[in-house]
C-alpha cells in the first residue's frame, strides 16, 4: 500500500517543486522601487523623444520601400 502511494506523491513532489520554480521566477515585483522604475519606462516610452525617427530608403529616393505590386504579364497585342 505504502509503495502505491509512493508512486503516486513522487510525481507529485517534483510537478509542485517545478511549479514553484517558475512562479518564483516569473512573478512581477513588488517593491516600491519596481512600481517607479516600471511608471519611468512607461512615460519614457511614451515621450516625443523616444519617436524614432523616419527611415530613409539606401537609394536616396521619396518613393516608399515595399513591394512593388503585381506585375502585368508580357502582352502579345503590343507591336515589336
Amino acid at each position: 500500500m505504502i509503495s502505491v502511494l509512493a508512486y503516486l506523491m513522487i510525481p507529485v513532489a517534483i510537478v509542485s517543486l517545478a511549479a514553484s520554480v517558475v512562479w518564483l521566477r516569473n512573478r512581477q515585483p513588488s517593491s516600491l522601487e519596481s512600481g517607479v522604475d516600471s511608471f519611468r519606462r512607461e512615460m519614457d516610452a511614451l515621450s516625443p523623444d523616444a519617436a524614432p525617427s523616419p527611415r530613409r530608403n539606401p537609394e536616396g529616393s521619396d518613393r516608399p520601400r515595399g513591394p512593388a505590386g503585381p506585375r502585368r504579364p508580357p502582352s502579345s497585342d503590343r507591336p515589336s
